[in-house]
């Protein structure tokens, strides 16, 4: 990779991807809130600047993959400027997302101050922007648009049109095809729709960082999709939460937010932003991860022709591709595993859903999501699987809260709970070997090895209280103890 004029800028960007190329000829300021994706080309001469002042831990300037950008290129962001997947951009472009003020004779433009200076640029998908174009002021390009050379634009421009001329007009438009083929939809089917399929549904605490890219790979995808709809669940966030909610909500129509006054507790908002839904089915979805790019109109496909189902779970460690539906307690236990608490890889139906007569009854032992889904399956036994990657993840180490209570006790008493109740006895103790061998080690391993903030003082002590029994519990104890030995030293 080459690097910019700054001496080894890109260790100091807020995310660079891989095979991105970026010429050492040009000007870069604050690479910290500049987000490259990968396989990115920035040619010559550019000058790449974010304002510093008021600044939040947030990229400003995202580049997605796959975009080419010719020489000569201007990017100026006071707040954000967005460019989606797959743009390319001519020689000589400058986009920024404020105007500066000019009418003041006698003062120096740049000392003049900003005539807007709460506006945001996005540019679409796959839209092409001809060389001398200027792009300024509270902008978004919708995807696939093409931009006349020498353009001026001034005001937001929709999906697939060719604009040009200063300032730029829109000259053609084309209907997408997915649209042509359901323009003729009578009204009944029109009705059926204005329930969404999907609800997305994010709860959040002090994780602006996080939330602003997850909301940015959500809506990229959705754009303006009536099937789906986003609720984040604010719990009296102390950072930045409010604001980036606020930034996507006026341009998102589908997203809807509540803040509650005080922090609920997670489980508690968990539960909380799922009772908002009005979607014909919940997905939760953790703050931190963020959907591989075309997952999410593939997912409303899956969830379209499984309509019966009362859980979808996206199984993300198989990448096989494979969708198909099964039933049962048993089957789903040894599908999902310990897994069922990955709050990202649960979508459940939200007439089961309502329908769960004690949705609290283990709402302090931090796996609730899973006790919910069993209950589900109680009287709904039908459920769908997804092998396929739906998600790239922040890397965000866990914190605060204690591994073996979690993976010990809440996890073995809410599987216990459905002994006799569509688990038997051998179901639960195969699980309890296979979740230890699978992920409670490796978890503990990599949460000793890199320090995490994760409390593991009783760690053995509650494997032998939950373990002690089994016939491999010596074995398993002498490598819990050398994992704690290695990690100690």
């Amino acid at each position: 990779m080459s690097h910019s004029l700054e001496p080894n800028p890109v260790p100091r960007f807020f995310y660079c991807g891989k095979n991105t190329d970026i010429s050492p000829i040009g000007q870069l300021h604050y690479p910290e809130f500049l987000l490259i994706g990968d396989r990115v080309t920035i040619r010559e001469d550019y000058c790449i600047q974010s304002a510093a002042q008021d600044s939040l831990p947030v990229p400003k300037i995202i580049i997605g993959d796959d975009c080419r950008c010719e020489q000569g290129l201007t990017l100026h962001a006071l707040n954000r400027i967005e460019i989606k997947h797959h743009v390319t951009i001519g020689s000589n472009v400058s986009i920024s997302d404020a105007r500066h003020e000019y009418r003041q004779i006698g003062l120096p433009v740049l000392a003049q101050g900003w005539m807007d200076n709460a506006g945001e640029v996005i540019i679409g998908e796959g839209t092409q922007i001809a060389d001398g174009t200027v792009i300024s002021g509270n902008i978004r390009i919708g995807k696939y648009c093409v931009i006349q050379p020498g353009s001026l634009v001034e005001q937001d421009l929709p999906d697939y049109c060719v604009a040009g001329g200063s300032p730029a007009q829109i000259l053609q438009q084309e209907m997408p095809i997915p649209q042509r083929e359901t323009a003729g939809l009578n009204q009944e089917s029109s009705i059926q729709e204005s329930t969404p399929l999907l609800s997305i549904c994010i709860p959040t605490y002090n994780r602006a960082i996080y939330l602003d890219l997850c909301l940015s790979c959500i809506f990229s995808q959705l754009q303006d999709d009536s099937r789906v709809e986003v609720i984040v669940c604010d719990n009296a966030s102390t950072d930045a939460t409010p604001q980036v909610i606020a930034r996507y909500a006026s341009r998102y129509p589908a997203l809807k937010s509540y803040r509650n006054s005080t922090n609920i507790g997670g489980d508690r908002n968990i539960y909380l932003v799922a009772q908002l839904a009005k979607g014909k089915f919940i997905k939760w979805q953790g703050d931190d991860d963020y959907f591989v790019e075309g997952s999410i109109p593939s997912l409303l496909d899956v969830i379209h022709d499984h309509m019966q189902c009362g859980i979808i779970y996206l199984n993300v460690h198989n990448h096989d591709g494979q969708v198909y539906t099964a039933e049962g307690a048993p089957a789903y236990l040894r599908t999902s595993g310990i897994m069922c608490t990955f709050i990202s890889g649960i979508i459940l139906r939200r007439e089961d859903f309502k329908q769960i007569e004690e949705p609290f009854r283990y709402i302090d032992l931090s796996l609730n999501q899973a006790y919910m889904q069993y209950e589900i399956l109680n009287k709904n036994p039908s459920f769908c699987v997804v092998n396929r990657r739906m998600f790239n993840f922040s890397g965000n180490p866990p914190s605060g809260y204690n591994l073996g209570e979690v993976v010990f006790r809440s996890y073995q008493t809410i599987l216990r709970h459905f002994i006799g109740k569509g688990l038997s006895e051998e179901d639960v103790r195969q699980e309890k070997l296979v979740s230890l061998y699978s992920y409670i080690l490796p978890w503990y391993t990599g949460i000793m090895r890199d320090h995490a903030p994760v409390f593991t003082d009783n760690f053995e002590d509650l494997f032998r209280e939950f373990y002690g029994e089994e016939p491999y519990f010596e074995d398993f104890l002498l490598r819990i103890a050398s994992i704690k030995a290695q990690a100690e030293c």
